[in-house]
């Protein structure tokens, strides 16, 4: 009788063990999902990274000890504006974010664009820089460190170092987001994708 008590004692400990584990259901994936994170952090980071000119200029005062000042916007479409320059007539930039101010003794045009004719996005960010060479050469290398932080300081030295305008920034092995780029006496000229 012993061994029966103690059969069915442990058959009902047994049974009670299995129906308890079969009760417990896992959540349904579809219905008890935890929200992600990272995306809902990605959307405010995307918007604080967003690349304008504005953005450019407050990089480069946080970076370089001669200040960019006097900022103003201005339509780089508008041909009858103190800022136009020819190649400001094709559609890239007709919807472009661009500012205009003073580097020292030097005048800075920073664009954002790419948009043609609201189609696309700006997409691309240049730079203009006219001024005494003295004061372009102090402030290429932090530009092009801005625009591509890729670039190794090495790079950027020899392309300050030629004697005539080259675009050896583009085919430097460090490069990843610059198009153009170059120093030319009184005017240096930067151009790149936004990373």
């Amino acid at each position: 009788m012993r061994k029966k008590i103690i059969a069915i004692t442990a058959a009902t400990l047994l049974l009670a063990t299995a129906c308890s584990c079969g009760s417990q259901q896992e959540p349904d994936p579809t219905t008890a999902k935890t929200p992600d994170v990272s995306t809902q952090q990605s959307k405010p980071q995307q918007q604080e990274d967003e690349k304008t000119a504005q953005s450019f200029v407050d990089e480069f005062n946080a970076n370089s000890s001669t200040q960019i000042t006097d900022v103003e916007k201005f339509t780089p479409s508008d041909s009858t504006g103190p800022y136009y320059r020819t190649e400001y007539r094709t559609g890239a930039f007709s919807t472009a974010d661009a500012l205009h101010g003073r580097l020292g003794q030097s005048s800075v045009d920073v664009l954002v664009y790419g948009a043609v004719l609201g189609y696309g996005e700006n997409d691309m960010i240049r730079v203009y820089v006219d001024g005494p060479h003295d004061e372009i050469d102090s402030v290429f290398p932090i530009m092009a460190k801005i625009l591509d932080p890729s670039l190794s300081d090495q790079d950027i030295q020899s392309q300050m170092a030629k004697e005539y305008p080259s675009n050896d920034l583009l085919y430097a092995d460090t490069h990843e987001l610059i198009e153009r780029a170059y120093v030319d006496g009184d005017h240096a000229f930067l151009d790149a994708k936004i990373g």
